[in-house]
């Protein structure tokens, strides 16, 4: 899957830890460990609207679905390579010999983020970042100043989005999980690729038969040369259709699954959250309202009229921005 899918940017950072000492305050410690100091102080979402918690710093941009950050230390180790214990034992390994492994050269912080796009380009992802930058300087920056070379290049949102950029490495599997139903995605053309193989191969049935044919022919004809020219002649023009045909499916194929999905309806931030704030008030709405639901009198039935059109017109579905769940808030 491509970096950008389904009308959204999948963005992933590998951004290189320095390993140099530092200080902080009176304490000299390791840029990993204040780097994980900073990354447990930094508030992630709130629970409900009134919980009076902290808001995560990613909730100031409008649109982050999802954003991740973790420490890698080093690649893990799956243990030893499995071995011949016969082929050992004959030669007498020493298995207490350590096989060679792979390390990283330093810890890495691993930056991830799904956000709404128009499209996959570098100028998108860096208006983004930009946008990133400006909501929440100050708390990059505390992570950030951790990283090699970040506190010698990062001024302001410009250098911050050269940075990153250089940072950034593809995803090649992405999360969509906004689709009611199935995308509207372009049908192949079987039943046309079908047929062209089909009269490809019986061209080249027909290119082998005449081979056959005509190396007979030749053998009791005084031209034989020229009738084993004409015969290869046909083969390979034959064979060339065949996988001219074949390899045109393959690219088509293969560039048509490099496209991104098309994006999902409504999967834009202010819309799934404009959808959690209704499921969330037409859920209390529909419990307070069941005694005039079951009634089979008018008065229940206008009683609930009147209740459903005050509910729309405090919940306003079609305005997206009022009233609506605040992004990083989980609704309850």
């Amino acid at each position: 899957m491509p970096t950008f899918d389904g009308g959204h940017y999948f963005l992933t950072l590998l951004i290189p830890v320095a390993t140099k000492h530092v200080k902080e305050g009176d304490e000299v410690t390791s840029p990993i460990h204040a780097l994980r100091k900073r990354l447990d102080l930094l508030p992630t979402a709130a629970e409900t609207p009134d919980c009076g918690g902290g808001q995560s710093p990613f909730a100031r941009n409008t649109r982050n679905h999802f954003a991740r950050l973790v420490v890698i230390d080093d690649v893990a180790y799956n243990g030893r390579t499995g071995r011949n214990t016969l082929v050992d034992a004959v030669k007498k390994t020493t298995l207490t010999i350590a096989q060679p492994q792979d390390h990283l050269r330093c810890p890495f912080l691993l930056f991830s983020a799904d956000f709404d796009a128009k499209d996959g380009s570098d100028a998108e992802r860096d208006a983004y970042l930009t946008e990133l930058w400006n909501t929440m300087g100050d708390e990059l920056r505390g992570m950030l100043i951790f990283c090699e070379g970040f506190k010698a290049r990062v001024k302001d949102a410009p250098s911050f989005v050269a940075y990153m950029g250089e940072c950034q490495i593809e995803t090649t599997m992405s999360f969509n999980d906004y689709y009611i139903d199935p995308p509207d995605l372009p049908a192949w053309p079987f039943d046309a690729f079908g047929w062209a193989v089909k009269l490809s191969g019986g061209a080249l049935v027909l290119a082998v038969a005449a081979t056959l044919l005509l190396l007979i022919v030749g053998l009791f004809t005084p031209d034989a040369q020229h009738a084993l020219s004409v015969a290869f002649a046909v083969s390979i023009v034959a064979l060339v259709v065949v996988l001219v045909i074949l390899a045109g499916g393959y690219v088509t194929v293969m560039a048509a699954g490099r496209k991104p999905f098309p994006a999902a309806p409504y999967a834009d931030l202010p819309t799934v959250l404009k959808a959690l704030h209704l499921r969330r008030t037409f859920t209390r709405f529909a419990i307070d309202s069941q005694m005039q639901s079951v009634g089979t009198d008018a008065a229940s039935a206008q009683q609930l009229y009147d209740g459903f059109k005050a509910f729309l017109a405090e919940n306003k579905p079609g305005d997206l921005k009022n009233p609506t769940q605040a992004p990083g808030v989980i609704g309850i």
